[in-house]
């Protein structure tokens, strides 16, 4: 069982892969586990779009999780190098349910709290909703994932991901290929195209931003150190399919963390 928690989940792919198919099999089936882990990001981004400024960031993160399929987590971002003191929290609930040992889907709503509504074009959103469903096919996983935000003028992500579980000496590879779709609409000021421009309420320009976002390639890379404390590498390579969405047409980020589970 693996479930897919990001950091301001449902985004995807400041990642967050929880290591629980790795030590679930080494612990039995307790029923509760708690996990609290730091990560640093060279770039903070949701579906690819850039939330830091242009800065890394710093996160923590905590999460609670129950052998019923019930869990909760909550999240810290902060941009680091800046002077705009970006930073957010999420806080969200979710349900798992395992139909059968290839097939489980998980459902979740997050709140969001933000230091500032100017920070980003996902910062006007309050909540989200997001379902999801992962087919194991043995030698690839596929996941589908619906997110909608709540909050402005709301937006709706689709993605598919590709992926596969490797074991390669005492490392653990989860290789990722996800792509994205969009629907959002976005004040021009928030993308790359409009940065530096101050906002103007009497003539406010927004852009709709629909179909094919991006072409995520990640690869999970997770080391146990010793007893349930992990060290996790995330490298990302973005394809951007809008213009609008990065002056770039290509980007590589990545995010390195440590992480501690305990059962009980």
């Amino acid at each position: 069982m693996i479930r897919k928690s990001l950091i301001i989940i449902p985004f995807t792919l400041c990642l967050i892969i929880t290591d629980t198919r790795i030590l679930w099999s080494q612990t039995g089936d307790p029923a509760f586990n708690f996990a609290v882990g730091t990560k640093y990001y060279s770039r903070f981004t949701a579906y690819g779009i850039n939330l830091s400024g242009d800065n890394p960031a710093w996160g923590l993160n905590a999460g609670l999780e129950h052998s019923s399929g019930l869990y909760g987590d909550i999240y810290y971002i902060r941009s680091i190098q800046s002077s705009n003191d970006e930073q957010q929290v999420a806080l969200d609930m979710g349900y798992q349910l395992e139909f059968s040992p290839r097939f489980l889907m998980y459902a979740e709503l997050t709140h969001y709290q933000y230091s500032s509504d100017t920070l980003h074009a996902f910062a006007q959103f309050s909540n989200s909703f997001s379902l999801n469903a992962n087919f194991d096919l043995s030698i690839i996983d596929i996941g589908l994932s619906f997110d909608r935000f709540f909050g402005g003028s709301g937006a709706t992500y689709f993605s598919v991901d590709i992926s596969t579980f490797q074991h390669l000496g005492p490392l653990y590879l989860l290789p990722m290929m996800q792509v994205v779709f969009m629907s959002q609409t976005v004040e021009e000021r928030y993308l790359d195209k409009g940065k530096g421009k101050k906002k103007d309420d009497e003539n406010l320009v927004t852009t709709t931003l629909t179909g094919l976002s991006s072409t995520i390639l990640t690869v999970v890379t997770i080391l146990p150190v010793v007893e349930n404390l992990n060290i996790t590498l995330v490298p990302s390579l973005i394809f951007y399919h809008q213009s609008e969405l990065s002056v770039d047409s290509v980007q590589f980020i990545w995010n390195a963390g440590i992480r501690y589970r305990i059962y009980f």
